[in-house]
């Protein structure tokens, strides 16, 4: 995460003081309207995917502090190994040589908000949402009977 989100880090290395708009996850960098239009031009970045800063504050930290780097060689991930459950840099191939079921990344996120899994998943979770929100209401009424009982 960058140290001040509300300010553009282009700008701010420009010693402007200028309102963030946007956040680049690849960049993990802030950008403000004029830096994201150079951002999305420049050839190095065109093919980034940034996202408004008011999206990224609300993202929870540990989606907000997912690497997109491999830690061992510091290039993008672009594959997953199945068998150890981790995504790999092409780098990291030659050590996952022998694994079966190295895939391409995108190939597994591509139509992941539609997947069955994906909404048995989050029917799931609503689901327990929905359970904890009555335990609450019934803890909540326990306590209230006790207080009641003890005036």
């Amino acid at each position: 995460m960058a140290t001040n989100q509300s300010l553009c880090a282009i700008c701010d290395l420009r010693h402007l003081t200028t309102s963030s708009t946007h956040w680049c996850p690849e960049c993990k960098e802030a950008l403000c309207i004029n830096c994201k239009e150079h951002h999305s031009l420049s050839k190095s970045s065109r093919a980034h995917q940034v996202i408004p800063i008011s999206a990224y504050n609300n993202l929870p930290s540990f989606i907000a502090n997912i690497d997109l780097f491999c830690s061992y060689h510091n290039e993008k991930y672009t594959q997953y190994c199945v068998k150890h459950e981790c995504p790999i840099c092409y780098k990291c191939i030659k050590a996952h040589g022998s694994c079966k079921g190295v895939t391409v990344l995108e190939d597994l996120t591509l139509d992941i908000k539609t997947s069955d899994v994906f909404r048995d998943m989050e029917q799931g979770l609503t689901d327990i949402m929905g359970n904890i929100s009555r335990i609450r209401e019934d803890r909540e009424s326990y306590v209230k009977i006790i207080r009641d009982k003890r005036n």
